[in-house]
């Protein structure tokens, strides 16, 4: 696959997705002993040993790590520790072919509660240059014999070093972020994806993050983990939306393979027989550039 097959057909301008904030308000010190002051001093000191420690408490649950909110899509096979945040050197970096011309790209993808076989192809990422983060992003999607182009944001929130027993120098590590992508709305079938995902990097010999398909050929390998809803532009149909590369996140009983993907049989009636076949080798080999013009 090439790095940039395609420019994106469309004017992309910059975008602000705003996202619901969760304020809190505690007393100060002060304050505290001026509501207490009529208590007696073991009472009092007491009351403020508790109000301190439901402040430290509050305070810590508000200051969990990033990746706290990503650990449902993180699948890796050691225990990782996160030891640090490099997002001031990934900032400055264009990591667009993570996400569009790796040579370990094979994604995989499902829609709705049937797991029908959802196809993503993304085919530009430029950096936006004027937001630290951000990227553009256009593409295409298929389901059945349904292709919609698609353009939107994928920002990263997160970038850390990961320590795990077989990395335990710690020269690995996750990006975490969100995505909204926008399917030409004159296409039928049309709507938003919008979620979350992780993608895996590792520094190679001279320094420079790389994608990490250092384990593309072990059983449970995987990467670019999308996870997140699509809603059709009537908003009256939202269904989970997954893709990802090698495996995909959340997919329940789907995936059946042990040495590689593999889907379940009772999902075959919804887009997998076919694949299925052409894993066996019973089938010629899938169209490769469907999401060509």
């Amino acid at each position: 696959m090439e790095a940039a097959e395609a420019k994106h057909p469309l004017a992309v301008k910059s975008s602000t997705i705003t996202f619901p904030y969760i304020c809190s308000y505690f007393p100060t010190i002060s304050l505290i002993f001026t509501f207490l002051t009529p208590l007696s001093p073991i009472h009092a000191m007491k009351e403020i040993i508790f109000i301190l420690l439901s402040f430290a408490l509050s305070t810590c649950l508000y200051a969990q790590s990033g990746l706290d909110n990503y650990k449902a899509i993180i699948d890796l096979d050691d225990e990782y520790t996160s030891i640090g945040s490099n997002m001031e050197e990934v900032q400055k970096l264009d990591l667009s072919e993570f996400w569009c011309g790796n040579r370990s790209e094979r994604r995989l993808g499902f829609i709705g509660k049937n797991f029908r076989r959802l196809e993503i192809r993304f085919i530009s990422a430029i950096k936006n240059q004027e937001k630290t983060g951000q990227y553009f992003i256009y593409g295409k999607s298929k389901v059945a014999d349904n292709i919609c182009s698609f353009q939107g944001i994928l920002e990263i929130k997160e970038s850390h070093y990961l320590k795990t027993l077989e990395n335990p120098e710690g020269n690995t590590g996750i990006l975490a972020g969100e995505y909204t992508f926008y399917e030409d709305p004159k296409t039928k079938h049309s709507g938003i994806f919008q979620g979350r995902f992780v993608t895996y990097w590792y520094k190679d010999k001279e320094g420079t993050i790389r994608y990490n398909d250092l384990w593309d050929v072990s059983a449970m390998y995987n990467n670019n983990q999308f996870a997140g809803t699509w809603t059709g532009y009537n908003k009256e149909n939202t269904m989970t939306a997954n893709w990802g590369d090698s495996r995909i996140p959340q997919s329940g009983d789907l995936d059946v393979g042990s040495s590689e993907f593999g889907p379940n049989e009772k999902y075959y009636p919804y887009g997998w027989k076919s694949f299925a076949n052409r894993m066996e080798g019973k089938a010629e080999p899938e169209p490769s550039a469907w999401w060509k013009d």
